[in-house]
């Protein structure tokens, strides 16, 4: 499951390409492409390959990194069975608040809060139109914010069941700033390979 690693993956790449120096991090970028394929965005969502990349290319200590790359961009606070999550990063904070002002989006992502379905059951309980609803989740699967929890038979195919990678989304505005926190199951932010070791 790479729902908060995707949703995560754009302010943690921008992150990563501040911490590095130049040099280090074309050789990583380099390596990644021509050992796995990827980016350096597409690596937030297989962290351990990063990570190892960074180790054989330096002596940086890739958790101290790792650490520092999370810290900057949000802040995890352990509750029993959930995470409280405080997004620090202002770009994540505008694109969630994006998604909430669209009255449809915020229809899909309200349907699916604390809940899975299929994408058929989504666009019912959420009333939005086919036409674009079917538009609207790609893109919330596509930046995050709906995971994959598993597959279902239905007429002798198997279709994927969605939910919100979050459980509840609160925004408090001040006059500088907008904070959004939102609170995470703990089996999400576990499945997170960024997140590893922080949960």
């Amino acid at each position: 499951m790479a729902g908060i690693d995707r949703l995560l993956s754009s302010c943690l790449s921008e992150s990563i390409k501040n911490v590095l120096e130049k040099d280090l991090l074309k050789k990583v970028e380099r390596e990644l492409f021509l050992k796995h394929g990827m980016s350096i965005k597409l690596s937030i969502e297989h962290f351990e390959k990063f990570l190892s990349i960074l180790k054989t290319n330096s002596l940086l200590d890739a958790k101290k990194i790792q650490k520092e790359i999370i810290v900057k961009n949000i802040k995890i606070k352990n509750l029993d069975d959930r995470h409280v999550i405080k997004i620090l990063n202002n770009e994540l904070v505008n694109s969630i608040l994006g998604f909430l002002g669209d009255f449809e989006s915020r229809e899909i992502i309200l349907s699916l809060l604390e809940t899975e379905l299929t994408i058929p059951d989504i666009l019912k309980k959420s009333k939005v139109p086919k036409t674009s609803g079917y538009r609207k989740i790609e893109n919330l699967i596509l930046n995050g914010v709906l995971i994959e929890t598993g597959r279902i038979r239905s007429d002798s195919k198997r279709i994927s069941k969605y939910r919100c990678c979050f459980n509840e989304i609160k925004t408090k505005m001040n006059k500088d700033k907008v904070e959004l926190v939102c609170i995470v199951d703990k089996k999400i932010l576990e499945k997170s390979s960024s997140m590893n070791g922080f949960t």
